[in-house]
């Protein structure tokens, strides 16, 4: 979802960071926290577009720094101060060349090395920087499940039960560094070769079987197993496919503009009952 930026944008750019040519940037509104200004080969402007993501954006800085210090794939870093555009913060980072791999393929090998690299991180070098579990959606209440179960069909109700009571086991796994949305237009790939990693906001202390899982949703659930450093790690994020499958439900039924749930539930119930066969 990309388009010439707003004039209002540009002159904002301008004044902001006039080291950069901004007349031509475009505006990427794909994000659900930020808009993203976009100086082709220069300089991005990520604009927050709640007061929530505004008042995190100094976090966010910080922890992009700090990320772009201890990894070797390129990850957004700060070239300004926070700034203000319309009530609410901004910054300019830095660009980050390349495209979002091809979804359904990739090569395991490569996926495995960044599970691994961000494995060796220790959480201490990240002290108050993280979001906590569960930030995008925020986490698994009773109300929110019982809600979700009644807008289940019958035949997944109790593969979506048996993956939920599978949250406590999670819980005790010894944490480690989770991206919170490794894949797609978050990591950059130049010729096929895999340059930079985007977009820290939500950046957690957790299982670490997490960034297979989310590598497995983007490049191919039968790749897990050959992502994951492990079989113990595999397992739990074939789990996490179902849990993050019942989070997409959830998200949908909360909604109030009759979405198409036969459609979603259609794309999602083959990843509850792939989920729930590992148990």
């Amino acid at each position: 979802m990309t388009s010439l930026a707003l004039t209002a944008e540009r002159e904002f750019a301008r004044d902001f960071y006039p080291s950069v040519d901004w007349e031509q940037a475009t505006i990427n509104t794909g994000g659900q926290f930020h808009r993203v200004l976009i100086a082709e080969g220069q300089a991005v402007i990520r604009m927050a577009r709640t007061k929530q993501a505004s008042d995190d954006m100094p976090r966010s800085v910080q922890l992009h720094a700090r990320m772009n210090e201890l990894l070797d794939y390129q990850v957004p870093r700060p070239l300004s101060g926070v700034g203000r555009f319309q009530d609410l913060n901004a910054v300019v980072m830095s660009y980050v060349p390349g495209t979002a791999h091809p979804p359904h393929q990739g090569d395991p090998q490569v996926l495995r090395r960044v599970v691994t690299e961000l494995a060796r991180i220790p959480l201490g070098e990240l002290e108050g920087l993280l979001a906590e579990p569960f930030a995008f959606r925020g986490p698994w209440t009773e109300t929110r499940i019982a809600e979700t179960y009644n807008g289940l069909p019958v035949e997944l109700r109790a593969p979506a039960q048996a993956l939920w009571a599978q949250l406590p086991l999670l819980a005790q796994v010894p944490a480690g560094l989770v991206h919170g949305d490794l894949a797609g237009h978050n990591m950059h790939w130049v010729d096929g070769e895999l340059v930079g990693l985007l977009d820290w906001d939500l950046a957690a202390g957790w299982d670490p079987a997490l960034n297979s899982a989310y590598l497995g949703l983007w490049h191919g659930r039968e790749l897990i197993e050959k992502i994951a450093p492990d079989p113990a790690t595999a397992h739990r994020a074939k789990i996490w496919l179902g849990l993050m499958a019942l989070e997409r439900v959830s998200d949908t039924l909360s909604r109030d503009d009759n979405p198409r749930m036969d459609k979603l539930l259609a794309k999602v119930a083959p990843r509850v009952m792939d989920a729930a066969a590992v148990l």
